[in-house]
């Protein structure tokens, strides 16, 4: 056989009895198969062999069977759905050419065949239906699936089929990749005389479409569940106002009933106010903003948010627009409110105390915990004001929320009214860019604790009463009120009632935080407390140093015990972490704390538990002192455990006097 005469030409114009002809040969001489056919159709032929098969087969005999063809459709469904519209455009594009545009899956089952109605009657004729399974371990060489297991377009011609049912058509397929895995093709098939090599070029272009599509689509969801998943609103608006894209949170902050791609416009939604009119220019006029505090306006709604935008930059005029990202102020607040106040660390469990005078106040605050009413702590000094209104926050339905706490004596007086309220970009000299957040915004939903309430100054007491009776701040430059929903806690160790008669203090502002009034026993009034207390520190404070467990003789307990506390617990821990760190036997004695309380010690009242008679260490300390050496001639043991302290601590004291002899 010449091979002029399976030249393009020649192919095209060959009548049936010769292709059929000339596919007998090439079934007959295996090296005429082998010289005449490509290397990838040749080996092709060498596996249907070797599958077994019939290659006089005169019809198609596999066909799915209902059920499994159904299940085929249904897993092919999304490459169907992407599919089928570029095979209609290339169906269209061919009409009248005799070819089917064919839709295999990656099994080879034709699940599509699109045309018109010369070339539906020839797929039928020809056994290229619906249905029909074409793997080469069933039906031999054919170009749906070598393009499969190739990987690559492919071009089969009448006698290059293995059966004889399929010589008298030509076919052109290419392999459909998604994600990097083969799920299909697409191929165009007529009979052999309507032979075009322009096929294979038009179904690698169908093949990439296809592929390109679900690429984009696949981009378009991960897009769509990563913008859904933020906790930030998403908007995308052209130079119109044309809402290009919003997200599921962006729908929620703004109420709106808008979602992924839409038609709507942004003067529609926020123009019939005059207050959005800021948000609407920057938006469409591609200014760039940077976490700005706006308040919007949306029907009824006021919706205090934080405003990014960036504009998209084109040379496509009709591309180009703005990204907006709104964040709620409340949630950006209470995240930073989180943060700022975690110090709200103390429970009711934490709280050491049996003094029933103590415990009356700590069952009174349990309950109060559980209301939204202001609470004034009233005490001393170190009686643990903080760590009760911590306790009452984690008590609270608000233990969730933020616990801010601000001390209003540590701040001067002209920043006290920013760190409370905040302040606008601009609104003094030095004010941070963009403005501040207050204390207020970031408690809200939560408990703010104003510690030391006493040391504010008069004029900001009038702002302060109107944000608790308002329940709003307006910060510093800015005009906005900002609703607020914070519960007070407000401590100090001033008699108010004192301060108000000196007009020092507000008594309405004294009202107002003093809803329930908590006044807190100082350490002196709670001696049976002590132990317990010196028992809890001594555990903490060891454990925290490292270091092994300590106590206090007996003589040194009864002297704190009956010590005046005048710095009450926050002495007390201190004196012991001192102790703890720099006494270096288990027992910790007297002689410590008559040296670390050093002219406090003068208050501290010993009792001898030998004789039951008191002696204090004060300014008679030297003729006492000469008095009990006498009485004990000059034993200076004697004397010691008389009075109750060590060798050590009555040598310094002889040497004090000049009494050493």
């Amino acid at each position: 056989m010449s091979s002029n005469m399976l030249s393009p030409e020649n192919k095209k114009n060959m009548p049936l009895y010769q292709v059929k002809r000339v596919w007998k040969e090439l079934h007959a001489g295996p090296e005429l198969c082998k010289r005449l056919l490509r290397p990838e159709i040749y080996d092709s032929w060498k596996r249907s062999y070797h599958y077994n098969v019939k290659h006089d087969m005169q019809e198609i005999a596999y066909t799915s069977p209902k059920h499994e063809f159904r299940k085929a459709l249904e897993n092919s469904k999304y490459l169907m759905e992407t599919a089928i519209p570029v095979m209609e455009r290339l169906s269209e594009f061919v009409k009248g050419s005799g070819f089917v545009v064919i839709l295999s899956d990656a099994n080879c089952v034709v699940l599509k065949i699109i045309g018109d109605k010369e070339s539906i009657d020839w797929s039928k004729r020809s056994n290229v239906v619906e249905g029909t399974i074409w793997t080469e371990e069933k039906v031999g060489t054919n170009s749906g699936q070598l393009c499969i297991s190739l990987v690559k377009p492919i071009s089969i011609y009448s006698y290059e089929h293995f059966c004889l049912f399929a010589i008298t058509g030509a076919s052109s397929f290419a392999p459909i990749v998604d994600n990097g895995r083969v799920i299909g093709s697409i191929g165009m098939a007529a009979s052999y005389e309507k032979v075009s090599y322009h096929t294979l070029g038009m179904v690698v272009a169908a093949a990439d479409h296809i592929q390109s599509t679900m690429m984009l689509n696949r981009i378009f969801k991960y897009h769509q569940v990563i913008t859904d998943s933020m906790s930030d609103g998403v908007m995308v608006v052209d130079v119109n106002g044309n809402i290009t894209y919003i997200n599921k949170k962006c729908s929620k902050i703004l109420g709106l009933k808008l979602t992924g791609t839409i038609e709507a416009n942004i003067h529609n939604i926020f123009g019939d106010n005059p207050k959005n009119k800021f948000f609407i220019n920057s938006v469409t006029q591609g200014r760039t903003i940077t976490d700005n505090f706006l308040v919007l306006y949306y029907k009824k709604k006021q919706i205090n948010c934080y405003i990014t935008c960036t504009p998209l930059h084109s040379s496509n005029p009709t591309d180009m627009g703005s990204v907006i990202i709104i964040r709620e102020s409340e949630r950006i607040n209470s995240i930073v409110g989180k943060w700022i106040g975690r110090s709200a660390k103390m429970t009711f469990n934490n709280i050491i105390g049996n003094n029933l005078k103590f415990q009356e106040i700590i069952n009174i605050a349990k309950i109060t915990s559980q209301s939204d009413s202001n609470v004034l702590l009233l005490g001393e000094s170190g009686t643990g004001k903080d760590v009760i209104a911590q306790a009452i926050h984690n008590e609270s339905p608000r233990k969730n929320n933020p616990f801010i706490a601000i001390n209003c004596a540590a701040l001067p007086r002209e920043l006290i009214a920013s760190e409370l309220f905040g302040y606008e970009d601009g609104a003094f000299t030095g004010a941070k860019k963009g403005g501040n957040v207050g204390k207020f915004e970031l408690a809200n939903q939560g408990t703010l604790f104003l510690d030391e309430i006493g040391d504010v100054p008069l004029d900001l007491q009038v702002s302060l009463l109107r944000v608790l009776e308002e329940k709003s701040v307006i910060r510093l430059g800015g005009s906005k009120l900002i609703p607020v929903n914070v519960r007070i806690v407000a401590a100090t160790n001033k008699d108010l009632e004192e301060e108000i008669s000196r007009n020092i203090f507000r008594r309405d502002l004294y009202y107002r935080l003093g809803v329930i009034r908590l006044i807190i026993p100082p350490l002196r009034e709670r001696k049976d407390d002590i132990p317990l207390l010196i028992e809890h520190f001594l555990g903490l404070i060891c454990k925290r140093f490292g270091k092994p467990p300590k106590r206090l003789s007996p003589q040194a307990m009864s002297n704190l015990i009956n010590y005046a506390w005048p710095g009450n617990i926050r002495e007390l821990q201190n004196l012991l972490e001192s102790a703890i760190q720099l006494t270096l036997s288990e027992e910790i004695d007297c002689s410590f704390i008559a040296d670390y309380l050093g002219l406090k010690y003068n208050q501290i009242q010993l009792k001898n538990n030998r004789n039951s008679h008191l002696k204090v260490l004060s300014s008679e300390e030297q003729l006492m002192l000469e008095d009990i050496l006498i009485k004990n001639k000059y034993n200076k043991s004697k004397t010691a455990k008389e009075l109750g302290i060590s060798r050590q601590c009555l040598y310094r004291k002889l040497h004090k006097y000049n009494l050493l002899t």
